[in-house]
């Protein structure tokens, strides 16, 4: 008899959990530990109840996967039903250049929002989705309102999480180059929580490096002289080698862009790297930009 007393969504919860345990190899005993009993794991497994937040948690920790973990596999379970699940594709699809690809996935979003006009989360992702859209096509943008909206959305957060500061990367371009500036000065403060986490810390890296290349390209020298500082003080992991790289890239063209022509040099080195590792899609950007730049001095 199917359960009506919980949605798909939180029954699903506990067939995830499950696919995790035994993947990870673990029993339903080793799993409760001495947080539940076992009928109690098992009841949640099948879906004839749900845990509490603090269990639910504890349970995880016995089976050695974190939230993060715990959340994609659940995204990929429910499948079409999670909106979320676009954003690799959403990454690749920006590498590639498939613009065909970046529209399927605008209009998936745009289904959604008809049929919850007001929820905030599918706003944000049409906003996210059509300004990676400008990346491969500039003759989509978004509205003025839904800049409004997401500057209000950003500005009202005390917590950056991943979601925030990849929407926020995604979407430097449009933002007025002062509101830019607080913006970021917001997502770095020292006071986050979770600023420390690694992916977090690499998203951030990842955004920072964007919105430098965004102030570059306005001339706004001095907004990327403080970020390219602040990278620098952060000294990134080598675990980050790309983002090294990255930096190493940003900076020298700063540096052409100021008027060392001698800079030129070194971000054609970058492309070298980038080539030898058969990063192909990011060299062939860099190589255009590049390109670009030497045309402009001619």
């Amino acid at each position: 008899m199917k359960n009506t007393k919980y949605s798909e969504d939180e029954v699903a919860i506990g067939f995830v959990f499950k696919l995790l345990r035994e993947a990870k190899g673990f029993s339903q005993e080793e799993a409760a530990g001495n947080e539940i009993s076992v009928p109690q794991l098992s009841n949640f497994e099948n879906g004839k109840t749900i845990l509490v937040t603090h269990h639910f948690i504890a349970i995880l920790n016995n089976i050695n996967v974190d939230m993060f973990e715990f959340q994609n596999t659940y995204n990929q379970y429910l499948g079409s039903k999670d909106v979320l699940l676009f954003s690799t594709k959403v990454s690749d699809a920006i590498m590639t250049q498939n613009i065909v690809q970046l529209e399927l996935l605008a209009k998936q979003v745009e289904d959604s929002l008809l049929l919850k006009p007001s929820n905030k989360k599918l706003k944000l992702d049409n906003i996210r989705i059509k300004s990676v859209l400008y990346f491969v096509d500039p003759t989509y943008s978004i509205t003025g309102d839904e800049l409004n909206f997401l500057i209000n959305y950003l500005c009202g957060l005390k917590e950056w999480g991943m979601y925030d500061i990849r929407l926020f990367g995604q979407c430097a371009q449009f933002i007025d180059i002062l509101k830019l500036a607080d913006l970021v000065t917001r997502m770095t403060a020292p006071m986050q929580a979770n600023s420390e986490l690694h992916h977090i810390k690499l998203a951030i890296i990842q955004c920072v490096l964007n919105v430098i290349n965004v102030f570059v390209n306005a001339k706004m020298f001095e907004h990327a002289r403080r970020l390219i500082k602040y990278l620098e003080d952060s000294k990134i992991h080598e675990y980050f080698m790309f983002e090294k790289l990255t930096l190493i890239y940003n900076r020298a063209n700063y540096s052409y862009r100021k008027g060392d022509k001698k800079a030129l040099e070194a971000m054609k080195e970058c492309l070298e790297v980038l080539k030898f590792c058969d990063c192909v899609n990011t060299a062939n950007i860099v190589e255009k930009e590049i390109s670009g730049l030497e045309h402009e001095k001619k």
